[in-house]
C-alpha cells in the first residue's frame, strides 16, 4: 500500500482499524458500548427484583384480604373485615402467609401483646392509691376479677402457640374460645356492678383477637 503524505510533513500509513496517530479506530466505541449493555443488563434484573417482590406482596396481600372476608362472614359480625386487615396487615409477616394458621400465628401474638399491656395497666390502677380505691368496694373487686382473668390467660397463651405450631388446631381454638369468653366476662362484671368500665378498648382487641385466631385455625382445620 502506497504511503501519503500529509499537510503537516509526516507520512500516514492508514491501516484496517486503526488510526494513524496510533489509536484503536473502533476500541472507545466498542467499550462504551460494552458499559452500556452491562447497565442495562443490571437495571432490568434490579426491575425485574422489584416485579417479583411486588408480585410477592400482592399475593399475600390477596391471600390475607380473602382470608379476613372468609372468617369476617363466618364470625356471625364478631369480626369486621377491616378489624381483621388492620391487626394482622400490622405485623409485617402476614406479607408471608399463605396458611390460615399463619396468620393466626399472628393474631395469637398480638392478643399476647394486648394480654400483656392489659395486666399492667390492671396491675398500676390497684397499686395506684390516686384512684380512689377501696379494698372491697364493687370496682377494686371488678378489677381485682379482671386481673386474675389476664393473669390466667397470660399462662395460657404459650401453650396455644405451641399447639397451633404442633398442628393441634382443636385445642388451640378451645383455648382462643376460652380467652375471649373470660373477657367478656370481665367487662360484664363492671356493667352489672354499675361501675364504669377502664378497660372497654383492651377487653374489646383482647377478645376480638381471640376470636380471630379461633376462626383463623377453624379454616385450617
Amino acid at each position: 500500500m502506497a504511503c501519503q503524505r500529509r499537510s503537516a510533513g509526516r507520512m500516514g500509513c492508514p491501516r484496517h482499524g486503526r488510526r494513524c496517530d496510533g489509536l484503536a479506530g473502533d476500541r472507545g466505541f466498542t467499550m462504551v458500548s460494552s458499559h452500556g449493555i452491562v447497565n442495562a443488563f443490571f437495571l432490568f434484573a434490579v426491575a425485574l427484583v422489584a416485579a417479583s417482590q411486588a408480585q410477592h406482596a400482592a399475593n399475600a396481600d390477596s391471600f390475607m384480604s380473602g382470608a379476613c372476608k372468609i372468617v369476617a362472614g363466618s364470625s356471625s359480625g364478631v369480626i369486621s373485615i377491616t378489624f381483621c386487615m388492620d391487626a394482622l396487615g400490622s405485623d409485617s409477616r402476614s406479607l408471608n402467609a399463605s396458611h390460615y394458621s399463619d396468620l393466626a400465628i399472628i393474631a395469637i401474638d398480638l392478643l399476647t401483646s394486648n394480654t400483656t399491656s392489659t395486666k399492667a395497666k390492671i396491675d398500676n390502677i390497684l397499686k395506684d392509691d390516686g384512684n380512689g380505691l377501696k379494698p372491697g368496694d364493687a370496682t377494686t373487686v371488678c378489677f381485682q376479677s379482671c386481673q386474675a382473668t389476664y393473669a390466667s390467660m397470660l399462662q395460657g397463651q404459650l401453650g396455644i402457640f405451641y399447639n397451633v405450631q404442633a398442628g393441634r388446631f382443636p385445642e388451640a381454638m378451645s383455648a382462643l374460645e376460652k380467652a375471649a369468653n373470660m373477657v367478656e366476662e370481665c367487662e360484664k362484671g363492671f356493667g352489672k356492678s354499675n361501675v364504669k368500665s377502664l378497660l372497654t378498648t383492651e377487653n374489646h382487641d383482647s377478645f376480638e383477637l381471640a376470636k380471630l385466631g379461633a376462626l383463623l385455625l377453624n379454616e385450617e382445620h
